[in-house]
């Protein structure tokens, strides 16, 4: 009896929280133009669709297929920290540079994800620290700029084609979520993160994530960010690339975080369930939590 009492208190602890960060965030998400995602540490993510279509060897890419700009949001004091990851076109990384250090906002990398997308994606990464509205009406600029100016976009339907996605979470060994058309797992590093004093929610570009885009007949384009300390790297790179899974980028996205992270992007094709297996397998070599270690 004592800890089913203990646990719905908890619960309620938690939903009230969640709701408090939802409405502390509700001015930001008017600035941004787009509703956010707010998580249970009140950290809130924007994800917001490219309007450009990317193809990658004669694969039209998904929203949730490195094809969305993405910005999240946690509180800091009586501030907010942000970090965020915008998809450009070569032509247009100069003019988006400059955008983002006239707002006063950080560059924190520009590299690409993946290889031989057409047009050519080139990512651009970059960290706030200050009022969330004025960040916010920034970053809308920015993406306006890139977008083309539109309202919020409807996120595009999962379709399995085939896929088992019961099966996936169970090789997994976590719960997917179906978005932007993809069946995707947000897996968050075991250990404490901290940037400028900061413990960093794993929203904040500190959780693995393995999109599956399905193809149809059970087959699927799988596209992983694995997010590593150096320890992991080598481990994680071997057994993807024994595996057939090109690993297409190595680098890092932000500039103070301790310890260090680095991310390996890969991109594969083929059947979902072995494609799902050798995730695992990389996942194994990584210091994460899944199931019910990362709730």
């Amino acid at each position: 009896m004592c800890l089913t009492i203990i646990g719905a208190a908890t619960t309620k602890t938690s939903n009230s929280e969640k709701a408090n960060a939802s409405e502390y965030w509700k001015p930001v998400e008017k600035a941004m133009g787009e509703k956010g995602k707010v998580s249970p540490d009140g950290a809130i993510k924007f994800t917001i669709p490219m309007t450009l279509n990317v193809t990658l060897d004669g694969i039209k890419l998904n929203q949730a297929s490195e094809r969305s700009h993405d910005f999240d949001f946690m509180r800091a004091g009586d501030q907010a920290m942000m970090v965020g990851e915008i998809g450009v076109t070569e032509e247009e990384v100069k003019n988006v540079s400059d955008m983002v250090l006239q707002s006063g906002l950080q560059v924190t990398a520009i590299h690409n994800h993946l290889l031989r997308t057409s047009p050519h994606i080139t990512w651009i990464h970059i960290y706030g620290n200050g009022d969330p509205i004025d960040m916010a009406k920034n970053i809308r600029n920015i993406t306006d700029y890139v977008n083309g100016y539109s309202s919020a976009s409807e996120s595009e339907k999962f379709q399995s084609k085939g896929i088992n996605t019961t099966e996936l979470d169970r090789i997994i060994g976590d719960k997917g979520s179906a978005e932007g058309g993809d069946y995707n797992y947000d897996i968050p590093r075991a250990d404490k993160v901290r940037m400028n004093g900061y413990v960093l929610s794993p929203v904040m570009d500190v959780s693995t994530m393995i999109n599956f885009q399905p193809l149809g007949k059970g087959n699927a384009a799988v596209i992983g960010e694995f997010v590593l300390e150096e320890n992991e790297v080598e481990p994680v790179v071997r057994t993807l690339a024994a595996n057939g899974i090109e690993v297409t980028a190595l680098h890092s996205h932000m500039i103070t975080e301790q310890p260090r992270l680095f991310y390996v992007h890969c991109w594969a094709t083929g059947d979902a369930t072995e494609l799902a297996g050798i995730m695992r397998e990389a996942l194994n070599e990584t210091n994460s939590k899944t199931g019910s270690e990362s709730s």
